[in-house]
Parts: C-alpha cells; structure tokens; sequence
C-alpha cells in the first residue's frame, strides 16, 4: 500500500529535481503532499488502465502481464510524467496562456542562476569576478553550474583569454577547464 501511494510520486519528484531546479520545501507536510499529488495526478492519467486491471477486463488469467502493467504504473509511467513537465517548464510551460490572459507568471524554477543554467544551450562565458577579473569560457555538455542554494559555483569546460580591443579570445592550450566559486562572481555574460 506505501509503495503504490508513495513511490510515484517520490519518483516523479527526484526526476524532476534532477532535471529542473524546483523549490525546495523544509516542511514534511509539503513534501508529503507533493509526492501525494503527483502520484494521484499519475493514477488519474492512467485510470482506464487501472480500471481493467481492477476488474479482470483484457487481462482475465495473465498474471504477468498483470505485474508488468501495475509496475508501468508505479515505476515507469511517473518517469514519463516527470520529463514531460520538465520539457514544459523548460520551455515557458503555460506561459503564452497567462499572456493571453494578460497575466505575469512565476516561473516554477526558484532563482535566475537555476532558470539560465537549466535552459540554456551550449554558449560562451563571461564571467566577471567582485574584483574585476575577467574569466571567459565555453559552458557546454562538459560543464555544469551548481543548483544547490547554499552554494553556488560554476565549472567550465574551455577557458580563454580575452586579448582586448575587440580581438578574438584565445584558447588556453592543455587547459582542463577551470572552476569558480559563485560567491565571486560579480555577473556572468552568455554570448553566441
């Protein structure tokens, strides 16, 4: 009974926030509620499914074919769920909606840093630290920027030189990429 209440909506929760930043809640009670809603959200989609299996209809003596449907419910169709509301979320999800309603929307994805770096394609960095420092790089499939609210920093695959005066960045040769520390950075610049 826990697991078929739960565990969907625990899945579909650890997809999302391993795909899309999301909120995070402290309080038990919300986090409950949330695996609840979803695992809920998830039995109602597949209600004509359960239906039949409930009641022996296409599935009369087929045991197995029982199970399997029953762990799509509980293991795989959460899963698809959760990818299909990150692919929403990453691309304005019911944005146009709320325009057409003339209404402004918050975004589900709780800060700027976690909305640009979960939506963002491969791109070159400026970054800028506190004290001036210019550091520019390539922030591509290598490269990953933290989510966690705490602490923020930044890993970049490639870094460069930037000459000045409007000329071409140089790559720095043997170069493994380069971290920084979010608490130095003054303000990031994203260029094609």
């Amino acid at each position: 009974f826990v697991v078929s209440v739960l565990v969907p909506g625990f899945i579909y929760s650890g997809v999302i926030s391993a795909v899309v930043p999301v909120r995070a809640h402290k309080e038990k009670e919300l986090i409950l509620l949330r695996y609840l809603t979803a695992t809920a959200f998830n039995y109602a989609i597949r209600s004509p499914l359960i239906y039949l299996l409930a009641f022996g209809i296409g599935f009369p003596k087929q045991a197995v074919w029982q199970a399997f449907c029953w762990f799509f419910i509980i293991f795989i169709a959460p899963v698809i769920l959760a990818m299909v509301r990150a692919r929403i979320v990453q691309q304005d999800g019911l944005g146009w909606l709320y325009r057409l309603l003339g209404l402004r929307s918050i975004s589900p994805i709780p800060t700027g840093w976690d909305w640009i770096f979960s939506t963002t394609e491969p791109c070159y960095v400026l970054i800028t630290l506190s004290d001036g420092t210019e550091i520019a790089g390539y922030f591509g499939r290598r490269s990953t920027a933290s989510s966690d609210p705490e602490r923020k920093d930044i890993y970049i695959e490639r870094v460069y030189t930037v000459p000045g005066e409007g000329r071409p960045w140089e790559e720095v040769e043997r170069s493994l990429g380069m971290h920084v520390n979010g608490s130095h950075i003054a303000y990031i610049e994203f260029r094609r």
